[in-house]
């Protein structure tokens, strides 16, 4: 018994003694290695990796795809999940850190631990995802330094060129995947479908589609895992729609359909089928489609689906079958107001194209009530709905004027017969209105939105504590409702004139009594009577308004909406109609010049009736004396002026932009020289007021007061006399101006990129110190566990205290501090959330904002030093 007791006692200590001997990193011996092997693999690197494919799982579940664009090949995650994912990032840091400092074993400079560059590997791809690449290029070009010949050589060349990607270092970025393309033995391990993937990322970020297309095609049949297969594949297929080869994106899009991809990708994959065709038989897809239509799961898509097939009938030329379909693609919407503003924009451009001006105007309102204003038509839409709405504008008035005029020879019982006619047409056309806008509401509130269960594996925190949950719903809320302010009455917008539902915003007013308040004035028929003309001077007055509305809708088909054919019916009919008005010589002479224009283009008079001759005639006759004439005699003066303006805006850029450099007093010089020596020109308010705000510039107050004025009294009515009031009411203290100059005061501060520390400037009263120093503790070792941060308290004077974090090693790191910390509401509450400054300072600049105490000051200083350009 004791014998076998020794022999188990000698067996521990020569473990212990082999353990402690395995322990040292300095001595190459196998049992060193496998030790230090073993405990860096398993011990570290196992969990540090498999946290770090969490993270990057759940960014990669949070995120929602745009199918209106080209998808990404891979997802990196917002800036906001960069932050949300800091915390498990930079626990995946820390272990690998420990797995380096615990276990290198670094002889004679040669590494004998074959998991320390698999431990670096996880460290820089933390740093990626927490989008801190700056970090992570210099933690892969140390794997590709430090470890050649290691596991993860090539790896850190594609991923370094995956950072240089997302940095825009293009050239960089081939350089290393020419590095390892050109690698005359790749390991086994290599993931060849990745490089590729790679490859294709960069072609695709240079804009060369074709080469990004040759890349796919060779990723996707090795890509290691389904979700890259199925991602890259639809990408494929959205690059050969987007190359014109719609039967190969429409055979792709049918493959990724077959690859069992996660529902939204399948149901685009199908409707993307039909979105592609171009020409052929399209009995499959409209088959296919309709098949949809019957499964209520697609019943939220069903806008869409409706979409697709208006866009199958208009390539076919079946236009009233096209417009059924989006009429019906807005009705049944439910929850995506990017689909409902793309089917009111297909209207809208149908019926624009059509020359339809007045459905048009309708169905372009409602496109911008739903638009992103990020869409790259949104300009265009906000432009059209405005034109047209003036153009629609003026031909009610003369719509209306005509009626007027029509109902004037009327005896009074037809008249009173007449009168009720129009009410009852109204109230018909209104009642119809109705109907349909109740249609249109009744659809969703039909399908009303069910609560959707949480994912299986979630955190187990409440719902607003998951970044990725929460993330999912802000991505729902932007499908359904647009970016929409978070402001009182959110679901309202401005849709007058639209064809969105309105009657939920314009309840009738009540009266004192609570009582419904009185009844329209076009349903009274004395309103009718009270407008229509009784006298000659009546009538001249309606005809006026006739023919300025007929000019000026004239002039919106000609210059704004380029519709040459509407602009000389609207001339001519002005001309016909009106011996003589306010406008017949402005319109005959609109009519020279676009006969002029057509005549340059080769346009020919073939009826013998028209032409820029008839009407130079014309002019020339009736009003030989006038500017218009002139303009007729010499053509070329129009081009000489326009010539002329052109010169003159080149020169004023070029003085505003001395302006813009602070050249306060060769400003003044220029403005001087061209308000003494050009008295025409065509930008001399704008002169004016740029001299004006130069001498602001130089703080010579009563000078800028004087300026101000000028242009105020030489120029009423523009914008630079307003702007010039604005600024005189704001020097003599009234509310509303912009601020009064002053010279700039304060103590300088200078750029520092040396150490800095943290401050957040608190109240004195109601601050608990301790609180909040806890919570930026918290803090720090969540965010910044690596990096050793002291928190600490100062009195900046009676009302205010400071909480001080340092140091920060560098400016650099002062500023990733500053987007982590700054709005973080969840960890900081207390303290983000209060809207107190914040700003990082160099210790010498510390020394003097604690002397001067200017906190406004600084934060401008740290915003133009810190911020700028972030």
């Amino acid at each position: 018994m004791r014998t076998s007791l020794r022999l188990a006692t000698l067996t521990l200590l020569l473990l212990a003694i082999g353990l402690l001997a395995g322990c040292k990193q300095d001595k190459d011996s196998f049992v060193n290695r496998t030790y230090h092997r073993l405990t860096a693999r398993d011990n570290g690197w196992f969990n540090a990796n498999e946290k770090l494919k969490e993270t990057v799982m759940g960014i990669e579940d949070a995120h929602v795809d745009d199918f209106d664009k080209v998808l990404p090949l891979f997802i990196y995650g917002s800036e906001q999940q960069a932050k949300s994912a800091t915390p498990d990032l930079e626990k995946c840091i820390d272990k690998c850190s420990l797995v380096i400092e615990r276990h290198s074993m670094d002889i004679k400079g040669k590494e004998k631990n074959t998991w320390i560059d698999d431990a670096w590997f996880v460290i820089a791809r933390s740093q990626f995802y927490k989008r801190n690449h700056s970090e992570a290029e210099r933690g892969f070009a140390h794997i590709t330094r430090q470890y050649k010949g290691f596991n993860r050589e090539y790896d850190a060349k594609i991923w370094l060129a995956r950072t240089a990607i997302e940095l825009e270092q293009f050239g960089k970025a081939q350089s290393a995947l020419d590095h390892v393309g050109s690698a005359k033995k790749r390991p086994k391990h290599l993931d060849e479908g990745l490089l590729a993937a790679v490859h294709a990322e960069l072609e695709l970020k240079r804009g060369k589609v074709d080469d990004a297309i040759m890349h796919l095609e060779r990723a996707i049949p090795i890509a290691r895992t389904k979700r890259e297969r199925v991602r890259w594949a639809f990408v494929l297929a959205q690059l050969y729609q987007l190359k014109g080869q719609e039967k190969k994106a429409i055979d792709q899009f049918a493959a990724v359909a077959k690859m069992g991809p996660p529902y939204e990708m399948a149901f685009h994959a199908q409707i993307f089928q039909a979105l592609a065709y171009n020409k052929g038989d399209s009995k499959a897809l409209r088959k296919m489609l309709k098949g949809m239509l019957r499964d209520d799961k697609h019943i939220d898509h069903f806008d869409m689906i409706h979409y697709a097939l208006a866009e199958l009938d208009l390539k076919e030329r079946k236009k009233e079958d096209a417009l059924a379909h989006l009429r019906t693609s807005v009705k049944v919407s439910t929850n995506d107001s990017k689909q409902k503003a793309k089917s009111f924009l297909k209207l809208a451009d149908v019926h624009f194209d059509d020359r339809l001006y007045r459905p048009a105007q309708q169905y372009y309102d409602s496109t911008k009530a739903l638009l992103n204003p990020e869409h790259v038509r949104f300009d265009e839409v906000e432009t059209r709905a405005r034109v047209l709405g003036d153009l629609v504008e003026q031909l009610e008035i003369i719509a209306h004027e005509d009626s007027l005029q029509a109902l004037m020879g009327l005896d009074p019982e037809e008249l009173q017969k007449k009168i009720r006619s129009i009410i009852r047409q109204r109230e018909d056309a209104e009642e119809e209105q109705r109907r349909k806008e109740e249609e249109a509401r009744s659809a969703p509130d039909a399908t009303a939105e069910r609560p959707v269960a949480p994912p299986p594996g979630g955190r187990g925190n409440w719902y607003f504590y998951d970044p990725q949950q929460v993330g999912r719903g802000m991505a729902n809320f932007k499908k359904k409702w647009g970016n929409r302010k978070l402001e009182d009455d959110w679901r309202r917008q401005d849709r007058s004139g639209s064809a969105l539902a309105q009657s939920e915003e314009e309840e009738e007013e009540e009266g004192p009594d609570g009582k419904e308040g009185k009844e329209a004035e076009w349903k009274d028929p004395e309103s009718y009577l009270r407008d229509i003309p009784k006298d000659e001077a009546a009538v001249a007055a309606s005809n006026g308004r006739i023919c300025g509305a007929l000019y000026a809708s004239g002039m919106i088909y000609k210059e704004q909406l380029k519709d040459i054919d509407n602009a000389i019916e609207s001339f001519e009919v002005l001309n016909n109609r009106f011996e003589e008005c306010q406008y017949t010589p402005e319109s005959h002479y609109q009519l020279y010049r676009i006969y002029l224009k057509k005549e340059s283009e080769g346009w020919v008079d073939l009826m013998g009736g028209s032409g820029s001759k008839t009407y130079a005639d014309i002019i020339l006759e009736r009003w030989p004396d006038s500017e218009f004439a002139r303009l007729v005699r010499d053509p070329n003066l129009l081009q000489a002026d326009a010539e002329r303006r052109a010169a003159e805006e080149v020169a004023y850029r070029d003085v505003y932009r001395m302006f813009r450099d602070r050249a306060y007093y060769p400003t003044i010089t220029a403005c001087d020289r061209v308000i003494l020596e050009e008295p025409n020109n065509h930008f001399r308010p704008k002169y004016h007021f740029l001299k004006a705000m130069a001498i602001g510039g130089t703080r010579n107050v009563p000078e800028y007061r004087t300026a101000l004025t000028t242009v105020k009294d030489g120029f009423p009515g523009t914008e630079e006399a307003t702007r010039a009031e604005e600024l005189l009411a704001s020097l003599d203290g009234a509310s509303g101006g912009a601020p009064k100059p002053k010279a700039p005061t304060g103590p300088a501060y200078s750029p520092d990129d040396g150490p800095q520390t943290y401050v957040v400037v608190v109240p004195s009263s109601g601050a608990d110190m301790d609180v909040m120093r806890a919570a930026v503790s918290d803090f720090n070792a969540a965010y910044f566990g690596h990096t050793p941060l002291q928190v600490s308290g100062s009195i900046l004077d009676a009302e205010r205290r400071l909480v001080l974090i340092a140091p920060l090693p560098n400016k650099a790191k002062a500023i990733e501090y500053h987007n982590l910390f700054y709005g973080n509401e969840d960890m900081l509450q207390g303290l983000a959330d209060q809207g107190y400054p914040v700003f990082a300072i160099s210790q010498a600049n510390y020394a003097t904002f604690f002397k001067d105490k200017d906190v406004d000051g600084y934060q401008a200083f740290f915003l133009q030093n810190y911020l700028d350009g972030q």
